[in-house]
Order: C-alpha cells, then sequence, then structure tokens
C-alpha cells in the first residue's frame, strides 16, 4: 500500500479533493454517457420492451406481483405500484444513465485520484460495454430502482472513507438483492476495486464476511416479506423454472454439469461467442492479474476474492436448484475484469516501449469492438418495431378495442427482436395506442361475442360495432 493509499483510508477526502472527485466523476459520466447514448441510438428511438418488462412501463403491478413470492423482487415491485407513466425512451435514458454513473463512479473509485482521466474514461466504457450489461437492458422499465440504488452505492464510493462504505454495505445490499440477485456482486466488485483502501488480510476478510453477512441479511428480509405477504417463509421457485434440487449425489453431480455449463456459456457470452476472443480473455485476465500481482499483490488478492466470493455465491445456487442463471447475472465478473485490464495500461504505460502500446491498443480494441457489438444487438429489434409502429398508426382511425388474429411470428422483425409468444404482440400495442387489446387465438368466444363469426376474411384492419379487428398474417 501506497503513502496516499494510506492517508486516504485514514483521513478520508478533505473538501478540496472532494470538489476534486466530483468534478472529475462528473466529466467521466458525461464522456461515458455520450458516447453510450450515441450508440444506443436505434434503442433509444423506440425502445425494444421484452414481456415481462411490460407491467413495469405499463405501470401494472398485477402482472407482476407473482414475481415478489417467486423471486423476491420486492423494491421492484413497488416500483409498479406508482401512478404515473413514462414513455418507453424515457426510461431507457433514465436506466442507461444511472448504468453510466455506476460505471463512471466505479472507474474514478478503482484508479488513483491523479490518474489521466483518459484512463478513467477509458475504464468507465470498458465497464459500460459489458456483454452482461447489454443482456440485462432489455429489461431496463423494471430495473430502475435497483440500478439507481447501485449506482448511489458507486458514487457514495467516490466520497467517503472505505470503512464507511463498507457499514453500507448492510443497507444496500439488502436492497439491491430485493431488485435482482447478481446485484450486490457490483456493489462488492466496487467496494474491492478501491484504489486508496487500507490493504491487509484482516481488512479483507472483515470486508468479504460483512458482505456474505450482509447478503443473508437480504435474503432473511425476503423470506420476512415473503411469509407476511404470502404466508410462505422462502423464496418456492415458479414451475416453469423446473428446478431440481441436490438432493442425493447423482442429482449434485447433474447440477454440478450445469453449474460447469452456465459459466462456459458465460465465457462465450463475454465474446459475444467467438471462441478464440473466449481465449483471450482468459490470458488477459489470468496474465493481468499474475502482472498485477508483482505490482500490487493487494490490489490484484482483492479482485481474485471478489471473484471467488461471485463464483461461489453462483455455483451454489445452481448446485442447490439446478436451476441455471442467465449470462446477465454476471456483470461483477466484467467489473473486475476490467477494473485488471486498466490498471495493466497504467502500469504499462509506466513501463514504456512495447509494455505502454501493447495494453493500450488492447483497450481500444476491446473497447471499440464492444461498442460496435452494442450498436448490433440494439438495431435487432427496429423491424419488428417499425412494423407496430406502421400497425398503430393505421389503428389511430378506428375505435373501440382491438382484436386480432393471426401468427404474430410471421410479423417482420419478430424473430430477430425475439419475440416469444403473441403477449409480446398484445402489450406492445396497448402501449402504443392506450387501448385494450385482445388476442383472438386465446379468447376466441370473447371476439366472437363483441365481432360475430368470420373475422378470418377480409382487409388487414377492419372496422366493425364491436371493435377493429387487425388481422396478421397466416
Amino acid at each position: 500500500m501506497t503513502a496516499t493509499q494510506a492517508a486516504g483510508e485514514r483521513q478520508g477526502p478533505d473538501s478540496g479533493a472532494a470538489q476534486s472527485a466530483g468534478s472529475r466523476l462528473l466529466l467521466v459520466i458525461m464522456a461515458t454517457y455520450a458516447v453510450m447514448m450515441a450508440i444506443s441510438l436505434p434503442q433509444l428511438i423506440d425502445p425494444l420492451v421484452r414481456h415481462d418488462d411490460f407491467p413495469a412501463l405499463l405501470a401494472d403491478p398485477s402482472g407482476y406481483y407473482l414475481k415478489t413470492l417467486h423471486e423476491g423482487r420486492w423494491i421492484n415491485y413497488l416500483w409498479h405500484l406508482r401512478e404515473w407513466v413514462t414513455p418507453a425512451w424515457v426510461n431507457f435514458g433514465v436506466y442507461q444513465l444511472f448504468w453510466m454513473i455506476f460505471a463512471a463512479a466505479t472507474a474514478v473509485n478503482a484508479c488513483a485520484r491523479d490518474e489521466k482521466p483518459i484512463y478513467v474514461i477509458g475504464l468507465a466504457l470498458m465497464i459500460a460495454v459489458a456483454p452482461p450489461a447489454l443482456l440485462i437492458s432489455l429489461w431496463f422499465n423494471t430495473l430502475i430502482p435497483g440500478l439507481g440504488l447501485v449506482a448511489l452505492y458507486a458514487v457514495l464510493s467516490v466520497f467517503l472513507s472505505v470503512r464507511m462504505m463498507r457499514a453500507l454495505l448492510f443497507v444496500f445490499v439488502p436492497l439491491t438483492l430485493t431488485a435482482y440477485t447478481t446485484y450486490p456482486l457490483l456493489l462488492l466488485a466496487v467496494h474491492l476495486t478501491t484504489f486508496h483502501a487500507r490493504r491487509s488480510f484482516k481488512d479483507l476478510f472483515f470486508g468479504v464476511a460483512l458482505f456474505t453477512a450482509s447478503f443473508a441479511f437480504g435474503i432473511v428480509v425476503i423470506y420476512s416479506l415473503n411469509y407476511w405477504e404470502h404466508g410462505i417463509f422462502g423464496i418456492p421457485m415458479a414451475d416453469w423454472r423446473a428446478a431440481t434440487p441436490s438432493v442425493d449425489y447423482a442429482s449434485t453431480m447433474e447440477n454440478l454439469q450445469r453449474a460447469a455449463g452456465f459459466w462456459g456459456k458465460t465465457a462465450s457470452s463475454f465474446a459475444f461467442h467467438f471462441t478464440p476472443l473466449v481465449i483471450v480473455h482468459l490470458i488477459l485476465f489470468a496474465g493481468g492479474l499474475l502482472v498485477l500481482g508483482r505490482r500490487d499483490i493487494w490490489g490484484a488478492l482483492y479482485i481474485v476474492a471478489g471473484f471467488i466470493v461471485g463464483f461461489g455465491l453462483l455455483t451454489l445456487q445452481v448446485l442447490a436448484t439446478g436451476v441455471e442463471l442467465p449470462v446477465r447475472a454476471n456483470g461483477f465478473i466484467w467489473v473486475l475484469y476490467a477494473v485488471v485490464v486498466v490498471r495493466i495500461v497504467i502500469w504499462g504505460r509506466q513501463q514504456g516501449g512495447l509494455w505502454e502500446r501493447i495494453p493500450r491498443l488492447l483497450l481500444m480494441i476491446i473497447v471499440a469492438s464492444y461498442l460496435l457489438q452494442t450498436v448490433r444487438q440494439y438495431a435487432d429489434g427496429m423491424a419488428w418495431q417499425s412494423e407496430t409502429r406502421r400497425m398503430a398508426q393505421e389503428l389511430g382511425d378506428t375505435n373501440g378495442p382491438i382484436y386480432f388474429t393471426g401468427d404474430y411470428a410471421l410479423i417482420a422483425g419478430a424473430k430477430a427482436a425475439g419475440i416469444q409468444n403473441a403477449r409480446g404482440l398484445r402489450l406492445r400495442l396497448v402501449y402504443l395506442t392506450g387501448r385494450e387489446v385482445i388476442d383472438c387465438n386465446v379468447s376466441a368466444q370473447v371476439c366472437n361475442a363483441a365481432l360475430g363469426n368470420g373475422v378470418q376474411n377480409g382487409a388487414e384492419i377492419e372496422q366493425r360495432e364491436g371493435g377493429v379487428v387487425l388481422r396478421l398474417p397466416q
């Protein structure tokens, strides 16, 4: 630990240092947000909303209530109870702002106070383009409150002492756990990558122990809320998850294979399913930790500890339940990886020569290529969005409820957008038109009672006395 690190931990930031840190943080947020919103333009103009994200968009708590029981998402449910609805593009802009604040604050916190801004911005951008962040951003309406809490913790870590931030884990971990299961691991990543922390085995042990205790307390809170509301002390898995708990040797071995498959999918998704890039990432992470360990053994140990804790918690969950987690749950690993890469870049700058050029070039390549991947993936839903907007505009000249028939999967762009069932179309039209929308493939009797028989013939859109019929391709 350097003298600067020790002094920062002992005294905490003074008013001048706090002002300087605030200015730096604002600069990094503005730069990162500007870049990410520019590449997110296809999603920002008319955001693609996934099926179970519509209740949050439409402020419909009835569509989310069961997730309190089966997933413990109580903070999200409270968000659904709000009495106002904002456009999807506003929600997406707010969500991305929170993620950029987190990325920027984590970067500022992980670098020396006098580090060149270009390197801090580079770290913030590398965190921002994390593949898990891209995947989970498709549920932006639901996750606004939870991500706001994660961002707030990261910002506070820039201005408050490490001791204070450690104490705040006991507040923020349970709160964020009720928004998304692995959000607390992002808090742990922030805490363990703090540049100016006092480092020792005792400090590391107590930091990890307090996080673990906070996580356990959060689970108890969720269990208690479920007992209070649902009469069940626990989180029973929904039937569709097909949970297979480990009860004997055979089931444990089967779940161990699921855990291995989960981590294999994680590595593949981090590289956008390009195997050579998986190898590059693994070499960079492992090699970077070795190089970092020779220069800053405590910095490397803290990062390794964060990885082990997160890896262990998620592996235990798969082993216990048999339910494979989505890759989007692993954003904390990318945060730790990004800190390793940028710290090696900074160290290489001090060495000069190839040590300076090669790590810097690798950082630029990773950030640039992942920015391009973000643009490409956000553009996947454009055809679907465009076609459904056209339908809504034509329906605007009609009156009454909207009844639709036919196959939603044959609409242009449905496959690319990942629309899994007709509910995606129904809720999209509800959002665009503000009217009641009925799927006649599911509610045939309702359609016949309102419109009579013979709704399968005629023009694409036909006004009837009982409403309007929208006929999709068959």
